[in-house]
């Protein structure tokens, strides 16, 4: 086993990354698509990427660790969604810390968000939770920062900063674009990863979302913007990165000037959540303007990628939003 300095020993499990692989279809392919449709009663159940289910976003007026229970209660409970007991789970939460700013800029997961994560994760005996992020600056620069209080606080998390290549494994992808890459090691050795994005703009895809999200479990992320088609490969890391769960903390909305910010911020105190990714952009997308105007999810590039590859739906048409109350 990989030693990682701020582990105790046994912390970890064996190395586990599965990935699967989707059916995807080329321009001819798609034109034969209406003759296959025919034969849907004959073929397996996995030969077309969409789900025949109705995917479902939870919307919560709050982020307090009450609003995190009425999730996962409403998701069936943290324990039906475990295959092991929870003193024996590990839970990988990456949120968006890319930048060592405070909350109030609005350019990352906010740290109280992830903080009632914890006292949730806590409370239901989960003992081993890693919160991991590649972020954009150096280790150094987030020395004081506030997420260091939240493996302080409770001795079952630990904070990684995941800014050396030897946190990451390669790993192939059946991707259009995207074939190789190398993520996070802690992915395949986790039980329950659980992306917890924010709400931004972002110049270069027009938001930062769940999607976006995963390139902070990516080590070379220049090559993304250099040597790939950047929307085609973002939706490609679908196919390799699958969160159980996807939180998006719109606690505060950064509108524009992402991803670095400053920019208009509206506070909205929401957590918006789904199982599946794409849905759960698309309805962030749909409800607030990025970049100063009105866009539909199909206008995100990245998001259509995703959509294409099977990750989840964008029509707001077949997405079902549940808002969940709390007294």
């Amino acid at each position: 086993m990989e030693k990682f300095e701020f582990y105790k020993p046994g912390f970890l499990k064996k190395p586990g990354l599965f990935l699967q692989k989707e059916q995807q279809m080329n321009r001819r392919q798609f034109i034969q698509f209406s003759g296959w449709a025919a034969l849907t009663p004959f073929l397996p159940a996995n030969i077309f990427s969409q789900s025949k289910t109705t995917p479902i976003v939870f919307e919560t007026n709050g982020t307090e660790v009450a609003h995190i229970e009425a999730i996962f209660s409403a998701l069936g409970g943290l324990g039906q969604m475990l295959t092991k007991s929870p003193e024996r789970a590990t839970v990988l939460i990456k949120p968006n810390l890319c930048l060592p700013h405070a909350a109030k800029i609005g350019t990352t997961t906010t740290p109280a968000a992830v903080l009632s994560l914890c006292q949730f994760l806590v409370k239901n005996k989960i003992k081993r939770i890693i919160i991991a992020d590649h972020t954009l600056q150096k280790t150094a620069n987030f020395a004081n920062h506030e997420f260091h209080r939240l493996a302080e606080k409770f001795p079952q998390v630990k904070m990684i900063f995941a800014n050396d290549q030897r946190f990451f494994k390669p790993v192939t992808v059946p991707g259009k674009v995207l074939k190789k890459t190398e993520t996070l090691k802690l992915l395949g050795r986790a039980d329950f990863v659980i992306n917890f994005a924010t709400a931004k703009h972002h110049s270069a895809t027009q938001v930062s979302l769940a999607v976006k999200n995963l390139m902070g479990l990516v080590w070379n992320r220049t090559e993304f913007h250099t040597q790939l088609h950047l929307h085609q490969a973002i939706g490609d890391l679908t196919l390799a990165i699958k969160p159980r769960l996807n939180l998006i903390d719109a606690s505060r909305v950064l509108l524009n000037g992402g991803p670095t910010g400053p920019g208009p911020i509206i506070e909205e105190n929401k957590l918006f959540a789904s199982q599946d990714i794409v849905a759960v952009d698309a309805t962030v997308v749909s409800r607030y303007n990025f970049g100063g105007r009105s866009l539909a999810p199909g206008e995100i590039l990245h998001l259509v990628a995703a959509h294409k590859n099977g990750a989840g739906e964008i029509d707001p048409e077949k997405i079902r939003v549940e808002r969940l109350k709390v007294s």
